[in-house]
C-alpha cells in the first residue's frame, strides 16, 4: 500500500525551489543535472537526408556515412518511412559528438537517445482486497459512472448517435489488455482493438534489449496504465458485466502500441518507432500519455516527427506532464511539440463509486472504494488514540501523533474482525503504514477538513477505505453519541455503487503541469477530466480502477477528437485543434471564483457537441503575447459558417494572474521557501477596434484586440498572465486563450537582483562560512568590496566563499569564472562599489585567455541548454532557472579543456555571466553579468600544491 507522509506526490523538477543545497566544487562537474542520467551515453536518433544513397535501406544508407563507416557501433531501430521519418537509433562504442554527427554529410538532424519515465498517475488509495481471476462482477448501480462524459457534453452526441465511427485512435502507452469484455474481448480485425504492436516485451524496463512482438497484449498490473486509457476512448461494458462504462468514441477503431515492460522506463527511440507504426497503420489520431519533463519546445526530440504526421492528417494528442506542483513552465515531452494538442487534467465531478455500509443502529455510512467491501463482514471500528489518557480528535488518531501508535501496540485487537478508523488530515498526510506493520487488514480514513480523495490501485494487499468530508462528519457524530464502554461496529452491506460528489469537480488539478512553455507557446491547449477517472484495468487486478492524471484528460481528449473527425472530416489537423480550442469552456481555480489562467486550463474544459455543432470558425485559436508589458494589437477573424446572418459581441475574461516565489520577491519578510503558484486577481485589460459586428452566411470579418497587462515590479518571481477573448453570436460562445508575461525578458536580464532574499543573505553576493558547517542560515555577510578566506586540508579551519547569484529566468548559455581582480571589464551588476581603491596582490596563477575576451584564472561552471561540446566542462541543463550557493570548498578551478588544478593565494573576483533572453552567445554585449567583491585567497601551497 503507497502510504504518503504528505500529500504533495510530486517531487519538484527542474531546481524551481528556494531551499537551497550548497554545492561544493569537490569534482570536475560540480552541478549535475538530473536530465543528464536520463540520456544513454554515446546513443543517438540519427534523420538521414532523403537524396543520400536512397536506394539503400536505413542500416545501409547510415554506413555510408562518415561516422556509419567506421566500425564500433550498433544500430538499434530503423525507421523506414520515406513519408514520416528515415533514419536509424545507433549505439557507437566510443565518444561521439551530437554536433560533429549532426554536420555529417547524409545526416539530416540528429538527436540524443533518452530514457523516458514511466506514467505515474496518481491513484486511487482505497480499494478493498480482489479476488484472483478474470471474471467481472456485475456493479451497476445509480452511480454515475459516465460523469466525465456529461461534462464535456460527450454524452449529448452519444445520445444522437454519433460514437466515433469511422476514426481510428492509436495508443502509445503500457500495452493493453484487450481480453476485457469491454474492450472488445481479442485482438485483431473485426475487434475493438484492432491493431498494435509490441516494441519491448514483458521483460523491457528501459535498460535492457527489448524483444518485440506483434501483440499488445499487457496483462502485468504494472502494465494497467495503457488498458486504463485505452477504456477512456473507447470502453463499453456489455450487458451485465461491470459498471455500465462507455468511453468517449466506443465505436473508433483501436490501435495499441507497446513502448513499456511491466515495470521501468521506455527511451525516445521507441517512442518515435510506435509514432511511425502508428501513421503506417492508418491512425488518424495518436492519444499519448507519456512524458518527461520538458520546457524547451526546440530542444524536444519528438517535435520534427509530430509536425510530419500532422501535416499528413494524423492528429497527435499529448499529456501536458503531472508536473504542477514544480510551478508554471513545468510541461513535459511530447506535450510541448509545436504540433501536438497538449492536454490538461480537470478533475471529475463526482467521485464515480460510493458504497454503503450500516452500524447497528441502521445509520448508514458511504465509504469512496473502487470495488464493495463486502467481504469485511461486520467489523468492530477501533479508532486510533484508543487507551490513552486524553481526547481523541483529529490530531490523535491521524498517525503523526506517536503515542497513539505505541497505545495500538500494546493493545488487543482482533484484526480479522475490525477495521482500524484513522483521520486524514493535511498537515499529517496519509501517515498509517504503521497500521499495516501491526497487522491492520482493514483501514478506514475520515476528514475532518474537505480534502480531495485520491485513491491506490486495487492489487493493495490492505483494504483502505475513505470517507468524504460529510460521511466523516457523520462517523465522528456516531462515535461521539456512543454510551461509555460501548463498541461500535459497521456492517459493509452495500453492493451496488452510488455515486458523491467531489469538492473540486470541475477545476483544474493540481497535478496537472503548468504553462507556458519557455518560447511562449499556450501549454496545455486544452483540457478534459482527467481526476477520479473511472477505467477498465487488467483482468487479474479486478478488471477497474480509478486513476487521476494527464495521462488519463489525454486520451478522453483524444476520443473526443474522434467525435469530431468523424463528423467533420475534411477539416485539416490545425482546424480540429482550433475547433476544440475555441469551443472549450472556461474553468475556475478550486475553491474560487477567478476563471482559472490559460497556463493552467489552456482553452478549458473541452466542449465535444460545441465543437461538432459549431457554425463559426475563429482564426488564431490562441494568442501567445510573448513577453512584453505593452504587447501589439492582435488581428482576430470571423467566418460564419451557418446558412443565417449572424450578430457577433466581443468580450473579456481575464483570468487569474500566478507568480512563484511570491514571498521570496516582494520585499515580505514572511519568508516562502516554496514554489507554489500563488493565483491573484491582478487581471488585464483589453479593447476592440469595434463592440460587434454581424455577418451574412459565409462572410468574414476581422476585429482587432489590445490586450494590457498590469505593470509588475517583481519580474524574477516568474509572473504570468492570461485570459479570454470572448466572441459570442446569437447561439453560441466562442473563446481565444491567450498568455503572456508582463515585462520584456530581455530588458530584464535574467540574474535577479534588486529583490529581498532570506536573510542574511543576498543574491547575487556572497556568504563567507566555515569549510565544515556549510549552513546559510549562519554565514557571514563578508565586508564590503574585499574580504579574505582562507584554506586547509583540515576544513575546520578553512573559512571559504558562497556565491549566492540567482538566474530565475530563461538563459541559454551562464558562466561562472574567477577573473583578475584588476580587470577592466564592465558588469551590467556591480558587486562592490566600483569607485573604492584597493592594493591588489595579484596571485602567481597563469592568466587564461577567457570567454568573450575577458581574462580568466579559469571557471567555476558553466550550464547549456544545448548540448556540451565534447571535452568541456560545460553541462548540458535544459532548465528555466537556477538557484545557485556554490561553494569554492577547495581552491580549485577547470580549463576550458575541462582539467582542473589548484590555484594560488592572492586577489580573485567572481564573474557570472547569463546569456539574455534571445542573445547571440557569441556576442558579449548579449549577455548580464554580477561582477564581484575582492575575493582575497590565503591558500597555502603545500597543501594545494599549483600546477597548470
Amino acid at each position: 500500500m503507497k502510504f504518503n507522509a504528505a500529500l504533495g506526490l510530486l517531487a519538484l523538477v527542474g531546481g524551481a525551489s528556494s531551499s537551497l543545497t550548497i554545492t561544493p566544487n569537490t569534482n570536475k562537474n560540480p552541478l549535475v543535472s538530473n536530465q543528464n542520467t536520463t540520456v544513454v551515453p554515446n546513443t543517438f536518433i540519427v534523420e538521414l537526408q532523403p537524396d543520400f544513397h536512397p536506394d539503400l535501406q536505413p542500416k545501409e544508407r547510415f554506413a555510408k556515412t562518415a561516422p556509419g563507416a567506421k566500425p564500433g557501433y550498433r544500430v538499434r531501430q530503423q525507421y523506414n518511412s520515406t513519408d514520416f521519418f528515415y533514419g536509424v537509433s545507433v549505439s557507437f562504442n566510443t565518444h561521439v559528438d551530437l554536433g560533429t554527427l549532426r554536420q555529417s554529410t547524409g545526416v539530416k538532424n540528429a538527436w540524443k537517445v533518452a530514457i523516458v519515465p514511466r506514467p505515474e498517475p496518481y491513484h486511487l488509495r482505497g480499494a478493498p482486497k480482489i479476488s484472483q481471476g478474470t471474471s467481472l462482477p456485475n456493479l451497476r448501480g445509480s452511480a454515475k459512472v459516465n460523469q466525465p462524459l456529461a461534462m464535456s457534453n460527450v454524452q449529448k452526441l452519444h445520445d444522437q448517435g454519433i460514437k466515433g465511427k469511422g476514426v481510428q485512435v492509436a495508443i502509445i502507452d503500457t500495452g493493453v489488455d484487450y481480453r476485457h469484455p469491454a474492450l472488445g474481448g481479442g485482438f485483431g480485425r473485426g475487434h475493438k482493438i484492432a491493431l498494435g504492436y509490441d516494441f519491448v516485451g514483458d521483460d523491457y524496463d528501459g535498460s535492457n534489449t527489448p524483444v518485440p512482438d506483434p501483440d499488445p497484449l499487457a496483462t502485468c498490473v504494472d502494465g494497467g496504465h495503457g488498458t486504463h486509457t485505452a477504456g477512456i476512448v473507447g470502453m463499453e461494458d456489455p450487458d451485465n458485466v461491470g459498471f455500465g462504462l462507455v468511453g468517449v468514441a466506443p465505436e473508433a477503431t483501436l490501435a495499441s502500441y507497446r513502448v513499456f515492460g511491466c515495470e521501468g522506463s521506455t527511451s525516445n527511440e521507441l517512442i518515435v518507432s510506435a509514432f511511425l507504426k502508428a501513421a503506417q497503420d492508418g491512425a488518424d489520431v495518436v492519444s499519448i500519455s507519456i512524458g518527461g519533463y520538458d520546457i524547451w519546445e526546440e530542444i524536444n526530440p519528438f517535435d520534427e516527427v509530430i509536425t510530419r504526421l500532422t501535416n499528413h492528417g494524423v492528429a497527435v494528442v499529448a499529456a501536458i506532464g503531472n508536473f504542477g506542483t514544480a510551478g508554471v513552465f513545468s510541461t513535459a515531452a511530447p506535450g510541448i511539440s509545436t504540433n501536438a494538442l497538449s492536454v490538461g487534467s480537470i478533475e471529475n465531478e463526482v467521485y464515480p463509486t460510493v458504497y454503503t455500509a450500516h452500524d447497528d443502529k441502521h445509520k448508514a455510512i458511504d465509504y469512496v472504494s473502487v470495488f464493495p467491501a463486502t467481504s469485511l463482514g461486520r467489523v468492530e471500528v477501533y479508532q486510533l488514540g484508543t487507551g490513552l489518557d486524553v481526547p481523541i480528535d483529529a490530531n490523535v488518531s491521524s498517525g503523526c501523533y506517536e503515542p497513539a501508535w505505541d497505545a495500538l501496540a500494546a493493545a488487543s485487537v482482533d484484526w480479522n474482525n475490525t477495521i482500524l478508523l484513522v483521520s486524514w488530515v493535511s498537515w499529517c498526510g496519509t501517515n498509517w503504514g504503521t497500521a499495516v506493520d501491526l497487522g491492520a487488514q482493514a483501514i478506514l480514513a475520515y476528514q475532518p477538513e474537505e480534502l480531495l480523495i485520491v485513491v491506490d490501485e486495487p492489487e493493495d494487499p490492505t483494504t483502505l477505505l475513505y470517507l468524504d468530508y460529510n460521511n466523516s462528519r457523520q462517523i465522528v457524530n456516531n462515535l461521539a453519541q456512543l454510551p461509555a464502554g460501548q463498541k461500535y461496529y459497521l456492517t459493509f452491506d452495500g453492493k451496488k455503487p452510488s455515486s458523491a460528489a467531489d469538492p473540486l469537480g470541475r477545476t483544474p488539478d493540481d497535478f496537472s503541469s503548468f504553462g507556458p512553455t519557455v518560447e511562449m507557446s499556450l501549454a496545455p491547449k486544452v483540457s478534459a477530466p482527467g481526476g477520479t477517472i473511472l477505467a477498465t484495468w487488467p483482468l487479474e487486478a479486478g478488471g477497474y480502477a480509478v486513476l487521476s492524471g494527464t495521462s488519463m484528460a489525454t486520451p478522453f481528449a483524444a476520443g473526443s477528437l474522434a467525435l469530431l473527425k468523424s463528423q467533420q472530416p475534411h477539416l485539416s489537423v490545425a482546424e480540429l485543434y482550433a475547433r476544440l480550442m475555441t469551443t472549450a469552456g472556461p474553468v475556475n481555480e478550486p475553491n474560487s471564483k477567478q476563471i482559472a489562467s490559460t497556463a493552467r486550463q489552456g482553452g478549458g474544459l473541452i466542449d465535444v457537441y460545441a465543437a461538432v455543432k459549431a457554425d463559426t470558425v475563429i482564426s488564431p485559436s490562441e494568442l501567445s503575447l510573448h513577453d512584453s508589458e505593452t504587447p501589439a494589437p492582435r488581428n482576430i477573424t470571423i467566418t460564419n459558417q451557418s446558412k443565417s446572418r449572424k450578430k457577433y459581441s466581443f468580450q473579456h475574461s481575464p483570468g487569474s494572474f500566478y507568480r512563484v516565489y511570491y514571498n521570496y520577491l516582494t520585499g515580505n519578510t514572511d519568508y516562502n521557501g516554496g514554489s507554489e503558484v500563488i493565483p491573484l486577481d491582478v487581471p488585464a485589460s483589453a479593447s476592440f477596434s469595434q463592440s460587434s459586428l454581424t455577418l451574412g452566411p459565409g462572410q468574414s470579418a476581422t476585429v482587432q484586440v489590445q490586450i494590457k497587462p498590469q505593470h509588475d515590479d517583481w519580474p524574477w518571481s516568474l509572473p504570468v498572465y492570461g485570459g479570454f477573448v470572448k466572441i459570442i453570436s446569437d447561439d453560441a460562445a466562442y473563446s481565444i486563450p491567450y498568455i503572456g508575461v508582463p515585462y520584456n525578458r530581455t530588458e530584464v536580464g535574467p540574474i535577479m537582483h534588486n529583490v529581498t532574499t532570506q536573510l542574511p543573505y543576498d543574491s547575487p553576493g556572497i556568504l563567507k562560512l566555515p569549510a565544515n558547517d556549510l549552513f546559510l542560515a549562519d554565514g557571514q555577510i563578508p565586508t564590503p568590496n574585499i574580504d579574505s578566506y582562507n584554506w586547509s586540508t583540515d576544513p575546520s579551519k578553512s573559512f571559504i566563499p558562497v556565491f549566492r547569484v540567482d538566474v530565475l529566468l530563461p538563459s541559454r548559455f551562464i558562466r561562472f569564472d574567477l577573473v583578475p581582480a584588476n580587470v577592466s571589464f564592465v558588469p551590467s551588476i556591480y558587486g562592490f562599489d566600483p569607485d573604492v581603491h584597493i592594493d591588489y596582490k595579484p596571485p602567481s596563477q597563469a592568466i587564461l585567455p577567457g570567454f568573450l575576451g575577458v581574462p580568466t584564472y579559469g571557471q567555476l561552471f558553466s550550464i547549456t541548454v544545448d548540448d556540451a561540446p565534447a571535452n568541456s566542462p560545460t553541462l548540458s541543463q535544459p532548465l528555466i532557472n537556477h538557484f545557485f550557493a556554490q561553494a569554492l570548498l577547495l581552491p580549485t578551478l577547470t580549463n576550458d579543456d575541462n582539467v582542473s588544478y589548484n590555484i594560488s593565494s592572492g586577489d580573485y573576483r567572481p564573474l557570472l555571466r547569463a546569456l539574455r533572453w534571445n542573445g547571440n552567445e557569441a556576442n558579449p554585449d548579449d549577455y548580464e553579468s554580477w561582477l564581484g567583491p575582492v575575493i582575497r585567497a590565503d591558500i597555502p601551497s603545500d597543501e594545494f600544491p599549483t600546477d597548470t
